[in-house]
Order: structure tokens, then C-alpha cells, then sequence
């Protein structure tokens, strides 16, 4: 069974010369001056990006639409990890004091 990475923006599968960037591009993060040398993907915090070629080529058209993009989806995960450790909050809470009378 083959894997398929999907794309970061639009969820497709990636074409097959995408996934082998992003493959050797992950790879090769413990080696900055190989990887400058063959970065081709658009990076957050120095971690390529998995990204269709259709999706690359409007990430190079405009940058300040990608970098809003990428900032909504961490804002997201942000509110979403935030709502998450409250509800385990107050289970354990409930769990801990147990019943009122």
C-alpha cells in the first residue's frame, strides 16, 4: 500500500515529484546547508510544508496570503488545544470531588 501526503491548503493528493521534494526536503533538516541548497517547498518555522504544484505556484504569487493562512490554521489549533485542556479540566474536577449533595 502506497501513502499519499495530501496538500497543506487544499487537501489533494500530492503529485508524485511533490511528495519526493517534501520527502528529501524533511530529511534533510539536520543538514541546513544541503537543505538551502535544494528548498523548493514554502517552510513554517523551518519545517517544509507539504503543498500541491498549484498550490506552490499561488504560494509564490502572493506570500502575504500564505503567511495569513498559515497564522489562521495555528490560531485555530491554538483555540481548539485551549478548549480541550478546560473540558479536561473540569472532568477531572467533577471526577475528583465527586458528587454534591
Amino acid at each position: 500500500m502506497i501513502a499519499h501526503s495530501r496538500c497543506r491548503f487544499c487537501n489533494d493528493k500530492l503529485e508524485p515529484a511533490q511528495q519526493l521534494r517534501f520527502l528529501v526536503e524533511t530529511e534533510s533538516l539536520g543538514d541546513p546547508s544541503f537543505l538551502a541548497s535544494i528548498r523548493r517547498l514554502p517552510a513554517v518555522g523551518g519545517r517544509p510544508l507539504p503543498v500541491c504544484r498549484s498550490c506552490q505556484s499561488a504560494v509564490e504569487a502572493n506570500p502575504a496570503r500564505f503567511r495569513a493562512a498559515v497564522a489562521r490554521t495555528q490560531l485555530r489549533t491554538g483555540v481548539i488545544a485551549a478548549c480541550g485542556l478546560l473540558s479536561l479540566g473540569f472532568v477531572l474536577t467533577a471526577l475528583l470531588r465527586g458528587p454534591r449533595a
